[in-house]
């Protein structure tokens, strides 16, 4: 367990210091120096070269994460897993290439007037979908020889490290917009190599087939995880792409890039619920192997209270700040207002009912993960295609917003089927009705100039949040990190 906490800490830091460049870009070099139309081509760019990375991968990024435990042997090269892994990967990207090329006609043509700039540049999908699936594959082998710290930094911090630095060349007139494009690329691109040299350095990139080893029982596990893994890896690329590319395709890449910029802000509200879900996952995967219900049933109600509060505070701290990002933003961003809201109230439903993914997932109904994936794809796509006709980007919103708090209520109703788990106490309606009477109280302060209405709104907001949520003891251990707190600068 000491292992996984520390390696949880190491990555979230990594993870927030890539959040902090991030922002930076995203929230003011992005808006401030690129047209919508390049943004749009980034976000689409990421988009389709992810689901078609996830396509080519074959589902062998499951099979890792489930069977290489069986194969794991440096001294023999960990029994020529690396070798399949490659093989399959080559398959995979060769189907794609196959793929794209009967695709690719129909794309440039259904872009050409709407997003002429994604029909420029969509060649460079195919590096880009190499690179990511060789990535996907290399860190989850890289994770399963206890190295979870070196992916999340290289994915979290080094590659938005390069994006901020290309685009500021571009900011000082050293690349122009042709060169910035491919820079972005290499810089996407440029994680994987680092890692194949990182695990070369290991002595863990062992190529030497060993194909002897695979008995017939551990062949039909791998491919009956491999054609599981298939579904669920695509399921999940689709929920988190689908939009930006029927937004492209309804609106054109010039409303995809105000909603590129827009969904980052709602989805600040979810960062720091990524690790503390990897450290939850964990102990609801022991707590299932020595079949503790009572234990899971009180993780369970921890993980929503704990991640509404801290969803509560980062939603409200940039609701109660709208009209400051709107000017930071610029005019063109207008429509971006009412995305942020629905991406982040999105989320935080999605915090608000904690770990019931996790608990699904490792529980002996795993498969009806599944289930609940295509209902949430059927789900988001359905609902864009409605409500963008008549809402426009917002409607994108609005439709992952519902999709979630749909989606999440299938999985409440299916724990208390099958377990009787009920994770909502009278203290997350506190909360809700502490979160309303701040966000209430902020609203009415006078707007001042930006820098100013920003320090005071924000600082107001979490004293109010902070001091109401301690007072009442909602929850214990947001009352114990505060006396730590204490403790700690009294000791100082």
């Amino acid at each position: 367990m000491g292992i996984i906490i520390k390696q949880s800490i190491k990555g979230s830091i990594w993870s927030y210091l890539g959040v902090a460049v991030g922002f930076v870009t995203t929230a003011y070099l992005f808006p401030n120096y690129l047209i919508t139309d390049t943004i749009g081509l980034f976000s689409l760019l990421l988009a389709w070269s992810v689901l078609f990375a996830q396509f080519s991968s074959l589902g062998f990024h499951g099979v890792t994460s489930r069977l290489f435990p069986y194969f794991r042997n440096k001294e023999k090269g960990h029994n020529g897993y690396l070798f399949i892994a490659f093989m399959v990967m080559l398959a995979g990207f060769s189907l794609f290439l196959i793929f794209f090329w009967f695709f690719r006609p129909y794309l440039v043509e259904s872009n050409l007037e709407k997003s002429k700039l994604f029909a420029d540049y969509i060649d460079l999908l195919i590096p880009l979908t190499l690179f990511a699936l060789i990535f996907v594959q290399l860190d989850t082998f890289n994770k399963l020889l206890y190295n979870a710290v070196f992916g999340t930094f290289l994915q979290e911090f080094f590659q938005r490290i390069l994006i901020f630095t290309v685009t500021l060349l571009f900011v000082f007139n050293v690349l122009n917009l042709h060169q910035l494009v491919l820079a972005y690329v290499i810089a996407v691109c440029a994680k994987t190599v680092v890692l194949i040299g990182y695990l070369l350095a290991k002595g863990e990139m062992s190529l030497k087939p060993k194909l002897d080893f695979i008995q017939p029982k551990l062949r039909k596990e791998m491919l009956s995880v491999a054609a599981y893994s298939i579904l669920t890896g695509l399921g999940g690329s689709l929920v988190f792409n689908i939009d930006k590319i029927l937004v492209n395709q309804m609106l054109g890449l010039s409303a995809t890039g105000v909603y590129t910029i827009a969904f980052f802000f709602g989805t600040l509200v979810i960062i720091p619920s990524r690790p503390l879900l990897r450290i939850t996952g964990t102990l609801i995967a022991d707590a299932w192997k020595r079949n503790d219900i009572a234990y899971i049933a009180d993780v369970y109600k921890k993980s929503c209270l704990n991640q509404f509060i801290i969803g509560a505070f980062l939603f409200g701290g940039i609701w109660i700040n709208i009209e400051n990002i709107l000017i930071i933003l610029g005019p063109e961003y207008t429509e971006a207002k009412w995305v942020i809201f629905f991406i982040g109230l999105g989320y935080l439903i999605d915090m608000a009912t904690g770990a019931n993914a996790h608990i699904i997932a490792y529980s002996r109904y795993y498969k009806v993960a599944l289930y609940f994936l295509i209902g949430l794809i059927i789900l988001v796509i359905a609902a864009i295609l409605l409500l963008v006709p008549v809402w426009g980007i917002t409607g994108a919103a609005v439709a992952i917003a519902a999709s979630f708090a749909v989606n999440n209520l299938l999985r409440f109703y299916f724990l208390k089927w099958k377990y009787d788990m009920q994770p909502f106490t009278v203290k997350i309606w506190i909360m809700a009705v502490v979160f309303v009477v701040s966000v209430a109280a902020v609203s009415m302060l006078p707007t001042l100039p930006l820098i100013p209405d920003l320090i005071i709104r924000s600082a107001v907001f979490t004293l109010i949040l902070g001091v109401l949520t301690i007072r009442l003891n909602i929850s214990e251990d947001a009352g114990n990190l505060y006396r730590e707190i204490l403790k700690k600068l009294f000791n100082l």
